[in-house]
């Protein structure tokens, strides 16, 4: 199959009347923080939703139009992978989502299903509602592969895949990834945006460059501990003796893993001194330890971690924009049967902490922009290239909507508030 060029997406004509209007936003302010080309930063979270992802691709392409770019990124299983992505193909005042366009639209989704045929016809026939069929596959496939796997397709083809595209971009370990994370900025200065009313914001003036941190936030869930995890840094110490040395990739793999479709993703866990140190600081003895880690996709515990980079009972010099995927339809449902009893738990445990975070910090909602993403599946890996197209311009033509409408500093003036400073 012929490799998808970038200019399928960007020279679409409607993809190219919205980045000419996002583009005529980049006088808009959003940010306090500006560089010498009068970029302006931001942090940036995106939810996660498998396939759905490529339209996080054309957010943060509406995003870099306007102007803008990311220092921190966090982002759970697809929002990991677009996360890992934005630091890992460039330097923090590099527009990277031309090459972000080129590595997810050519990514071969259909490859990632690389379990056995039964297993592959299983969620063929899952995905084209032929219950009879999939009921048949089940009975040969699932439970065979569950029992020996946990799970039908073991994943290897997309961690590889991810680690090729870290490998010809140099940041295929931690502390490379790192470096480039934290090239210096030219000209990175505080340029503050004035209150409505003049209302003065306490020790707005106290921004140092060189105390510039910028971070990467990857969220799964480790089942031998029960625990909701964010690597690398964190929580890293705890699965690996030098943290620098992994792979990036690892954490994406780790994120991504959707229980049944994907084996969990497996570390050894070392016992090193520094390891069971970690592991003893949370009140786990040396033989308590688990000797290997079991991760699964973090969306089962935290699928929109919008809250890793808030900050309480102050005024932030930059935002944290979140990227969610799917327009939000709170509908209560009939729980009468196995199937919606599984559902409502699944989205219980998905949903419930990072909805309760927005509740008790409803500012969050000025900051967070839902993707319409149609009525493409989370889990079709077969997606056309106009799909692919489709869920792209979903993405930029939601950027545009957001950035019309946010205002910082009327946002900034909701945190004052908040934070009892007016």
């Amino acid at each position: 199959m012929s490799q998808l060029q970038p200019d399928y997406f960007t020279a679409d004509s409607e993809v190219q009347s919205l980045v000419n209007q996002l583009q005529q936003l980049r006088s808009k302010r959003v940010s306090d923080i500006v560089d010498e080309e009068g970029h302006q930063y931001i942090d940036l979270v995106m939810e996660g939703g498998g396939v759905l992802g490529l339209s996080l691709v054309g957010y943060t392409y509406g995003l870099e139009a306007a102007g803008i770019r990311f220092r921190s990124v966090a982002g759970t299983s697809a929002g990991a992978i677009n996360a890992l992505l934005v630091q890992a193909l460039g330097t923090p005042f590099d527009a990277k989502s031309e090459k972000m366009i080129a590595a997810v639209a050519n990514m071969p989704m259909a490859s990632f299903q690389d379990g056995n045929k039964l297993s592959r016809l299983a969620t063929e026939a899952w995905l084209a509602g032929k219950h009879w069929l999939w009921k048949y596959s089940v009975s040969l496939a699932i439970l065979r592969s569950l029992l020996k796997h946990l799970g039908l397709n073991p994943g290897t083809t997309f961690h590889q895949w991810l680690k090729d595209i870290l490998a010809e971009n140099h940041s295929d370990s931690w502390q490379a990834l790192k470096q480039q994370m934290n090239t210096p900025v030219p000209g990175l200065r505080f340029d503050p945006v004035p209150l409505p009313e003049n209302i003065e914001v306490p020790n707005a003036a106290s921004f140092d460059p060189q105390n510039w941190q910028v971070e990467l936030k990857v969220v799964t869930a480790e089942l031998s501990s029960t625990t909701k995890i964010v690597l690398p840094e964190r929580d890293g110490k705890l699965f690996y003796s030098d943290l620098d040395q992994a792979n990036p990739a690892d954490f994406a793999r780790a994120s991504m893993s959707v229980p049944v479709f994907f084996y969990p993703f497996k570390v050894p866990v070392p016992k090193t001194q520094s390891v069971t140190d970690a592991w003893q600081a949370l009140g786990y003895k040396k033989k308590s330890m688990p000797d290997t880690a079991v991760f699964v996709d973090g969306g089962l515990i935290s699928n929109f971690p919008i809250n890793l980079f808030h900050t309480t009972n102050s005024v932030p010099k930059m935002p944290t924009f979140g990227a969610k995927l799917g327009i939000e339809e709170y509908v209560a449902g009939n729980i009468d049967g196995i199937k919606p009893y599984l559902g409502s738990l699944i989205g219980a445990m998905r949903h419930d902490s990072d909805e309760e975070f927005i509740r008790k910090n409803p500012d969050y909602k000025k900051l967070v922009k839902s993707i319409d993403t149609g009525e493409h599946h989370w889990l079709d890996f077969e997606l056309s290239n106009e799909a692919k197209l489709d869920l792209f311009k979903r993405g930029l033509a939601a950027s545009l909507e957001f950035l019309d409408n946010f205002n910082w500093s009327e946002y900034k003036k909701t945190r004052l508030t908040l934070a009892g400073l007016k």
